[in-house]
């Protein structure tokens, strides 16, 4: 319930952000209070990221509370994200200050908000997630909540922001009718030659998925042994009878590509390209801690990426949910 909760919240201010900086791109005094908001959120994630550090440094915090590697790896990585996103409201305030019109790609209203999000949200929060990944997992922090497999309702939710930001990201209602979103996220109809890519796709993709297991539990034999552990945790569809996997599998594969190729292949490549959208891709898999692993979704969100951009990203959200539909019945059956 919790996750719930704080996904919905999440979900709203970035919304209401997201249609904010839409306005901005008519109204200077949107844009002013656009640029207010982010600057004062900025200051707020850097405090954050100073406290913990001072928490650390003096060892005031019981350990029982929050372990001190704990805050090691969550101080500095806030702090400096909170000076990131600082950085990132300068060059639109002296555009504000200077009267200049829009055109530079850094203060372009949605470009600047998407920027400060992914640099002082999500890529902190994934660097202390991936840093902190013992820590966290020795906390429960992976289990959200549940203590066993993830429920319907937490994939859902997990993937509700990145569809409202994708969706009003691009002006979805502001600027854009429902064809020109759909036609701006790359979403459209595919050939059978273009199916016949995706399967191969797949085929591929989860064939080098076990090249990259087995090299992860020889060279990383004692993470390997713990992120199995959350894995199992939250994905393991054993116990569950055929037609419950089957359910379960698919809404996995559904609900996380839906929403993330929604966000990553549809809103966010075509802005910033496939390179750095792979990188915010991969690291938003804390659950695979510091392993190899990564590397293998990075190379994986760079093959969708292709696909987004020499198909669309209905053939990328086809390639991205069959696999990971495919990955939790293989564990089903064949205990893979």
């Amino acid at each position: 319930m919790e996750n719930l909760l704080s996904s919905l919240a999440l979900t709203v201010f970035v919304g209401i952000l997201a249609v904010l900086a839409q306005w901005s791109r008519k109204s200077r005094r949107a844009e002013i209070s656009l640029l207010v908001v982010l600057v004062f959120a900025s200051l707020l994630v850097l405090g954050t990221g100073v406290l913990v550090c001072v928490l650390w440094i003096s060892g005031q915090m019981p350990a029982d509370v929050y372990p001190q590697k704990l805050l090691a790896v969550t101080g500095v990585p806030v702090a400096l994200a909170g000076m990131a996103g600082l950085a990132l409201c300068f060059p639109t305030l002296r555009k504000i200050v200077g009267g200049r019109p829009n055109g530079e790609f850094w203060t372009d209203p949605p470009i600047f908000l998407a920027l400060w999000l992914f640099v002082t949200v999500l890529l902190a929060n994934n660097l202390v997630g991936i840093l902190g990944f013992e820590q966290l997992n020795r906390v429960g922090a992976f289990s959200l909540g549940t203590g066993g497999r993830i429920p319907p309702v937490a994939i859902l939710a997990s993937q509700l922001p990145f569809v409202v930001m994708a969706l009003l990201g691009v002006g979805a209602a502001i600027r854009r009718g429902p064809r020109a979103t759909l036609a701006r996220l790359g979403y459209g109809p595919i050939s059978l030659r273009h199916v016949g890519i995706v399967v191969l796709f797949i085929a591929a993709a989860l064939a080098l998925s076990l090249v990259a297991d087995y090299l992860f539990s020889q060279l990383q034999p004692g993470l390997y042994r713990k992120v199995g552990e959350v894995s199992s945790t939250l994905f393991n569809p054993k116990g569950l009878s055929l037609i419950s996997a089957i359910l379960f599998a698919l809404l996995i594969g559904v609900g996380a590509g839906l929403g993330e190729e929604t966000l990553f292949r549809g809103a966010v490549q075509p802005v910033f390209g496939i390179l750095a959208t792979s990188v915010l891709f991969a690291s938003m898999h804390v659950q695979y801690g510091p392993s190899l692993l990564l590397g293998y979704i990075f190379l994986l969100s760079i093959g969708l990426g292709l696909l987004r951009r020499h198909i669309n990203t209905t053939a990328s959200f086809l390639a991205h949910a069959s696999y990971n539909t495919l990955g939790i019945l293989a564990a089903y059956f064949f205990g893979i």
